[in-house]
């Protein structure tokens, strides 16, 4: 039974998206080279995210993502560490 954490959604259907699958054959605790994530796959789905979630991922850590759980990982700590984006409209 799949996890029903938004973040994990986003993260396994930008995967998904990426080797053109569907999200339920991407596994969580899949290494990217086990799905065929190549360099450049990894590239655009970590861009993928960067455009979903409105985050920066460095890329010190893209290239340190060796398994899905990593990108969920990653994320999680980028998306928790970003302000509020309605915080800043407040008037």
């Amino acid at each position: 039974m799949r996890m029903a954490d938004p973040l994990v959604q986003t993260v396994l259907s930008a995967i998904a998206e990426v080797k053109h699958v569907p999200p339920e054959e991407v596994d969580l605790d899949a290494s990217l080279a086990d799905l065929g994530l190549d360099s450049l796959d990894t590239v655009t789905m970590l861009f993928e995210l960067e455009t979903r979630l409105d985050i920066a991922i460095p890329d010190e850590a893209a290239k340190s993502v060796r398994t899905v759980r990593d990108v969920v990982d990653g994320v999680r700590r980028l998306v928790e560490s970003s302000p509020p984006q309605a915080a800043t409209s407040a008037s």
